[in-house]
């Protein structure tokens, strides 16, 4: 059984200084991570550089990124547990915006 090696993503831009070049990687790193946690589950390798909160306000986003996908497959747009998923998935990306100083990629 091979193991995947992934270039870690750091989480720490608390310096507010963000290049288009590495925003890219960073969002291309969590474009793909979300896609194998959605397919694969939890048990995918996953390397993370920051504190605690970050990774901590991190893996609370992508895990409610999921479930916001989740629902929506399972239960449509307009379906109120849809729409509740989607206000807890506001409130974490918002906590990880704040947190570590990058903008979440998959927000509009």
């Amino acid at each position: 059984m091979s193991d995947i090696v992934r270039d870690p993503i750091n989480l720490n831009n608390l310096d507010k200084v963000l290049t288009e070049r590495a925003y890219s990687k960073f969002a291309g790193q969590v474009r793909s991570t979300l896609l194998d946690l959605y397919y694969a589950g939890f048990n995918i390798p996953l390397r993370l550089m920051g504190s605690t909160s970050q990774i901590n306000s991190f893996m609370k986003a992508l895990s409610s990124e999921k479930r916001y996908m989740d629902s929506y497959i399972k239960n449509g747009l307009n379906d109120p547990k849809t729409m509740n998923s989607k206000y807890t998935l506001e409130r974490s990306v918002k906590s990880f915006e704040k947190e570590t100083g990058l903008r979440w990629p998959f927000k509009n």
